[in-house]
């Protein structure tokens, strides 16, 4: 158990969003789009100082605090804890630099939690916090507290006129992840030399470098090997302007142009998130996921996808070419999964028993946590795309062939990470010409899209690709098949 706590700072600021397919635009070709957010983050667990600036009891900490005016992005700073934490959040209104006018309360509601209403951040039943004006004295503030009781995937948002605040951009995600001392009671231990057990019995699946980070759940059947967040919302640009332009904007009239995950629209879904780079160096205790959205794995792992709806509109989440099993929905474990480890089903029955699927709708302010194998198909395919069968050429000759009358058929693919200036790109062409000593590698990488189904949303201001959209990237794994076909 830790105490952990965040220190946030209400203010406004401005994100660009893409309006071309060019990966790796300019940012003065992008659009320019005024947003509220939360700044700061994580200040200190237990007696640990993580960031000392954010102490505003310190009067010499004030002037750097006030620099973040106008700094305020989306989404806002995760929030992560553990099982039994004890989690802090104090709140600062710094005001807002564009629109100074504005002296809006604001408010922190952390969206699923089990708190009592004084700690619920709804203000018309609570209260608000309001801008700090007197520079002279330590700023107004108030410290919402939430004891960690279950795992799950969560959010927090301003619920001060949230019909406004949310659609500007007050919002993050929460994360809280068993314990070890919770996974102990549902019998998942590991041993002093790091190997995974459940109920007695060895999980030679896990690597003793997993921690009760890689469960998402007091489940064995949560393992993963990596995991992301996809923060979904989205953005009527026009609404964001009048609300800059301080003219009213009936909400009844909302319309959304831009459809974003993790606060960015495709192309921009495929570049390195911004809030990952930080200057604090981060202890293996302190160790947090972050908003990246550029999914990167091996064949052969599983990853969870935490996806959490901010918008306001029901998003149908697909992922091609898997079935993804749903192993919790707002923070709580499918019951399908928990059934099947009680009876301890073998991997056949358990398989039926699975809430499985490949699209799937969710609604705004729901959570959903999808857990994903990427399975190695070479053994169906790797024959048909090498050498050709049932009287069908292969699928790199025929490859060949496209490219030989139009070049421009064969889409680049920018590999991960993206690196703007000099983008890595490759297409399926490039790999099958490879000179490589085994045929399994003219196989990897591969590219899967996910992505909004309403596949309007897949784009940014009516231009496609674009929106609620981004790749899986999956890599060779350590395993080869046998390369010598019937």
């Amino acid at each position: 158990m830790s105490v952990r706590h965040y220190v946030l700072l209400a203010t406004d600021g401005f994100i660009n969003l893409p309006v071309s397919k060019t990966i790796c635009p300019a940012q003065e070709t992008k659009q320019q789009i005024y947003a509220f957010g939360f700044v700061g983050g994580l200040f200190k667990v237990d007696e640990k100082i993580v960031n000392p600036i954010l102490d505003w009891t310190n009067r010499k900490n004030w002037g750097k605090l006030l620099e973040l005016k106008g700094t305020g992005t989306i989404p806002s700073p995760l929030i992560v804890g553990e099982v039994e934490d004890r989690i802090y959040i104090t709140l600062i209104n710094l005001g807002m630099k564009e629109r100074p006018d504005l002296i809006d309360d604001h408010t922190i509601h952390m969206h699923g939690a089990h708190v009592p209403s004084q700690l619920d951040g709804f203000p018309e039943t609570s209260f608000g916090v309001p801008v700090w004006t007197d520079l002279t004295a330590t700023p107004p503030a108030m410290t919402y507290f939430f004891l960690a009781e279950n795992p799950g995937t969560l959010m927090y948002h301003c619920h001060v006129e949230a019909s406004e605040h949310i659609q500007m951009g007050m919002y993050g995600a929460l994360i809280i992840y068993p314990s070890k001392k919770s996974l102990s009671l549902a019998g998942i231990r590991q041993s002093v030399n790091k190997e995974w057990f459940y109920n007695g019995k060895p999980q030679a699946h896990i690597p003793k470098t997993a921690t009760n980070k890689n469960f998402a759940y007091n489940d064995i059947q949560t393992y993963f090997d990596k995991e992301y967040v996809m923060l979904l919302s989205d953005i009527d640009s026009v609404w964001h302007e009048s609300v800059h332009k301080g003219s009213f904007f009936n909400a009844a009239n909302f319309k959304p142009d831009f459809w974003l995950i993790n606060g960015r629209a495709f192309p921009d879904t495929l570049l390195p998130h911004p809030l990952s780079n930080t200057n604090i160096e981060f202890d293996s205790n302190l160790t947090r996921i972050n908003y990246e959205s550029y999914v990167h794995i091996k064949t052969g792992q599983q990853f969870l996808l935490r996806m959490i709806n901010m918008g306001y509109q029901v998003v149908p989440w697909h992922i091609h070419g898997w079935h993804f099993t749903i192993i919790g929905k707002d923070s709580h474990i499918d019951p399908f999964i928990h059934l099947a480890t009680l009876l301890q089903l073998d991997d056949s029955s358990h398989h039926a028993l699975k809430n499985k699927g490949f699209t799937v709708s969710i609604g705004s302010g729901e959570t959903y946590d999808l857990l994903l194998t990427s399975n190695d198909k070479r053994i169906e395919y790797l024959k048909y795309m090498i050498l050709g069968q049932d009287g069908f050429p292969s699928f790199c000759s025929q490859l060949k062939k496209l490219n030989t009358i139009d070049a421009n058929s064969i889409f680049n693919i920018p590999t991960e990470p993206v690196k703007c200036g000099s983008p890595e790109l490759i297409n399926y062409l490039k790999i099958c010409q490879q000179s490589l000593t085994d045929i399994n590698d003219q196989f990897f990488p591969q590219f899967f899209p996910m992505h909004n189904h309403d596949d309007y949303k897949i784009t940014n201001k009516g231009i496609y690709p674009g929106g609620q959209l981004t790749y899986i990237q999956t890599d060779t794994p350590d395993y080869y098949v046998d390369e010598k076909f019937d």
